[in-house]
């Protein structure tokens, strides 16, 4: 009994022993981590002060002195009344528009420049208009009767007048380089290059069954989608020129804009019954001098000249329209006089910087012979309704930019009676 209680405190002993130098330990490994940590505050703190001695030179080497100070206070004050009358400069322009002249100015100086870019622009898809030499079963007249086509197409779609000059345009530079082109697939073209051209222009493009529909008893889907193929690879994907109508209503712009400060109010754009019709009458001109394929002259030339005729008629210059298109020679006579009317158009051309090419302006005289030559169209009956989206519907046009409401293209019928009569004519 006596041995077993020994043993119990012989252990308990033990225990005690055990547990005091765990707790010794305990502490010395705290003791021993504080130290550490001690010793690593003290490096970093003689490190900080290394650095400090370090930097402490530069610092006083950048402080300036009283003289640099007074230096740099005046620059400042410089400065602070620099952008204070800046500032001024500024506020006066914004408040009383004093700089509108030279921002008007300006702006036009970089149109006229992007224009002249657009012209050289256009040496890319420069072609010439023999097309025809190279075809054999292809006629003249077969190529107005096409172009007439589509244009009754873009109208009965209601496409702009840039989708029908977009397929004019794929048209013949196509049969200039494709020679030989079947007479059976001639339609089939300007199926196809029509349908390329709305896809290029239209917000709301139409689905290939809307065109099937036009020719679905001679030609299939697949020779539609074929042929567009070999349009695009023909072409080498160059479908994005300056079409005539480009040149026609930046030009019509020009003029309106340069009417504003004159006595003659004679506008082509303006959102009136009169500048509609007279805007209207302008481009079933233009359509049907581009769509005669006899028609060779320069574009742009051809442009100013129909708005030269244009306006002339609206001033009543000369009596007879009719008759004057059957003889040249009074339009000849005035044009080579010194009228009034003369010498603002000839302001005009000079004043709006046109180009013919990049590095050739455009010229009052440049314009004769086209002048001459152009007044035969006007024994073309005009047809004046509205196109087919915007009959009896007000509210549209209201809604409508007036830009807008010009670019729909519309349809003549007696486009290619006309040119039938002027070509019997001829012979």
């Amino acid at each position: 009994m006596q041995s077993n209680v020994k043993k119990q405190n012989s252990r308990a002993r033990k225990g005690q022993k055990q547990r005091n130098l765990e707790i010794k330990t305990n502490c010395d490994s705290v003791k021993f981590k504080s130290n550490q940590a001690a010793c690593e505050y003290e490096q970093t703190a003689t490190k900080k002060v290394k650095n400090e001695n370090t930097i402490s030179p530069i610092i006083t080497e950048e402080t300036p002195n009283l003289e640099q100070r007074i230096e740099s206070q005046q620059n400042s004050q410089k400065l602070e009344n620099l952008i204070s009358n800046e500032f001024g400069k500024d506020l006066s322009s914004f408040t009383f528009n004093n700089s509108l002249d030279n921002n008007q100015e300006e702006e036009q100086e970089t149109l006229n420049e992007f224009m002249r870019e657009q012209v050289k622009f256009e040496e890319i898809y420069s072609y010439q208009k023999n097309y025809l030499n190279n075809q054999n079963e292809i006629q003249s007249h077969m190529v107005a009767i096409l172009f007439d086509w589509l244009v009754e197409v873009a109208h009965s779609f209601h496409f702009k007048r840039e989708t029908f000059y977009l397929s004019r345009n794929y048209v013949e530079r196509y049969l200039l380089r494709q020679p030989n082109v079947l007479r059976a697939k001639f339609q089939l073209l300007g199926v196809a290059a029509i349908f390329i051209a709305h896809k290029c222009e239209e917000i709301y493009p139409k689905t290939l069954k809307d065109f099937h529909r036009l020719i679905q008893d001679q030609y299939t889907i697949q020779e539609i989608e074929e042929m567009e193929v070999a349009i695009l690879k023909c072409l080498d994907f160059r479908m994005n020129p300056n079409t005539p109508i480009f040149w026609l209503n930046y030009y019509t712009k020009l003029w309106d804009e340069y009417i504003m400060d004159k006595e003659l109010k004679v506008s082509l754009k303006e959102r009136s019954n009169e500048s509609y019709y007279r805007y209207r009458e302008l481009v079933q001109l233009f359509d049907i001098c581009l769509i005669d394929y006899r028609f060779k002259k320069d574009e742009k030339i051809t442009a100013l000249s129909l708005i030269y005729l244009v306006i002339a008629k609206s001033l009543q210059i000369f009596e007879d329209y009719r008759k004057m298109a059957n003889s040249q020679v009074e339009v000849k006579c005035f044009f080579d006089s010194n009228h009034e009317y003369n010498q603002i158009f000839r302001q005009f051309i000079d004043q709006s910087d046109l180009y013919l090419h990049f590095d050739r302006k455009i010229e009052f005289k440049d314009l004769r012979d086209v002048v001459c030559e152009t007044t035969k169209y006007f024994i073309l009956r005009f047809d004046n309704t509205l196109p087919r989206v915007l009959l009896n519907n007000q509210e549209f046009i209201d809604e409508l930019q007036h830009e807008e409401l010009l670019s729909f293209q519309t349809y003549n019928r007696n486009t290619i009676e006309t040119i039938n009569y002027l070509l019997k004519q001829k012979q």
